[in-house]
C-alpha cells in the first residue's frame, strides 16, 4: 500500500494565521510544498472568509492562482445548511478549485426539528452540488453522533451529500468514535485526523498521537474503505464540553480508557489553559506552542501512517 499522505488543515496553525501579519494562506500553501502535502483543508467559516484571509475577489483570484501554481489540492470548509449559504460557498469553491465543501448544522432547538431542517436544507442543496460538481460534506461536529449524520444522510439520499468523519467529535456526545466511524462509513468522503484527552471536565485537544483516540485503527479501517483524504487537523489546546447524547444509544462508560479523566501535565505545548486570553497577553509564545505542539505531533503521526502502510498492529 502506497502511505497516505495527510492534507495540511488551516487549524493546526490558527493562531499563526490570526495573530501573525505576516503570515498568510499563502505561507501555509509554500509549508504545504515544502512538507510534501497533496494539498489543505482551508477553514472559510467566519468573516472575511477567515483563514482565506479576505473575501475581495481580486483576493480569492490570486489566492486561487497560488493553488494551482503550486499543484496543490484544497477542500473548503464552512458552517451551516441553509441552501442560499450553501450556494455562495460552492461559489467559492470552485473560484478556488476545491473539491469537497465541508458543513455542520446550525439549526437549534428540539432535536427532531433540528435533524427534519437539517435534511430539507441538505436534500435541496443536493441538485445544486451535483451541478457543481463539488460534494457536501456534513461532518460530525460537535451537534450529531455518527449515528445520526448516517440516518440524516440515508434521508437525504444523494450522491453529492456525504460525510466528513472527525476522529475525535463523537466525544463530545459520549459516543465511541469506533462507533461513530462505523455508523458513517458508507457516506464518508474526507476525515479529520485529530487527538484529545478529557480535562478539566471537557474534551480538550491534545497533540495527534499524545491523546487517547485510536488514530492508527481509525486510520486503517478508513483507508481499508479507499479513503484517499484526510486532513491532518492537530487541534491543540481546543476545548468543547459534553453535550447530550440524544440519538436513542447508550452513552459510553466515563471510566472507558477514551473517556477517563486526565490530569493536566502541566506542559503548554501539550494543553494550555485559556488559550484565547494568553494569545491576547503573548501572541508570540501562543504561536510558538502551536508550532511546538505541531511538531510534536507530526512525529507520532508520520509513525503511526508508517505502521499503517506496513500493515503493523
Amino acid at each position: 500500500m502506497t502511505p497516505l499522505r495527510l492534507f495540511l488543515h488551516t487549524y493546526s496553525f490558527r493562531f499563526r494565521l490570526t495573530l501573525d501579519p505576516d503570515y498568510s494562506i499563502v505561507d501555509l500553501l509554500d509549508r504545504a510544498v515544502a512538507e510534501g502535502a497533496p494539498g489543505i483543508g482551508l477553514n472559510v467559516n467566519g468573516p472575511g472568509y477567515r483563514f482565506l484571509g479576505g473575501d475581495d475577489p481580486e483576493h480569492i483570484a490570486m489566492v486561487a492562482d497560488a493553488i494551482r501554481t503550486r499543484g496543490l489540492d484544497v477542500d473548503i470548509e464552512t458552517s451551516g445548511t441553509d441552501p442560499v449559504h450553501l450556494t455562495r460557498l460552492l461559489d467559492l469553491a470552485e473560484r478556488l478549485g476545491a473539491k469537497h465543501l465541508r458543513t455542520y448544522t446550525r439549526h437549534e432547538g428540539a432535536r427532531p426539528k433540528v435533524l427534519d431542517a437539517t435534511i430539507a436544507d441538505l436534500v435541496e442543496i443536493g441538485p445544486v452540488a451535483e451541478d457543481r460538481g463539488i460534494p457536501v460534506l456534513l461532518e460530525n461536529h460537535e451537534e450529531f453522533t455518527g449515528v445520526e449524520v448516517a440516518r440524516i444522510l440515508e434521508r437525504v439520499d444523494h450522491p453529492f451529500v456525504g460525510a466528513l468523519y472527525d476522529y475525535g467529535n463523537s466525544m463530545m456526545l459520549r459516543e465511541d468514535p469506533l462507533d461513530a466511524l462505523d455508523a458513517m462509513l458508507p457516506w464518508t468522503r474526507k476525515a479529520h485526523l485529530k487527538d484529545h484527552v478529557v480535562m478539566h471536565g471537557m474534551v480538550c485537544g491534545a497533540p495527534s498521537g499524545e491523546g487517547v483516540l485510536p488514530l492508527a485503527e481509525i486510520t486503517r479501517r478508513l483507508v481499508a474503505a479507499g479513503m484517499t483524504r484526510i486532513a491532518f487537523e492537530n487541534v491543540w489546546s481546543y476545548t468543547c464540553g459534553f453535550r447530550a447524547r440524544e440519538d436513542g444509544l447508550p452513552e459510553e462508560d466515563p471510566a472507558s480508557p477514551i473517556f477517563a479523566p486526565w490530569d493536566d501535565p502541566g506542559d503548554p505545548a501539550f494543553f494550555l489553559p485559556d488559550v484565547q486570553a494568553e494569545a491576547e497577553r503573548d501572541p508570540a509564545r501562543v504561536i510558538a506552542l502551536e508550532e511546538e505542539s505541531y511538531r510534536r505531533a507530526q512525529v507520532r503521526v508520520d509513525a503511526m501512517l508508517a505502521e499503517v502502510a506496513a500493515g503493523t498492529p
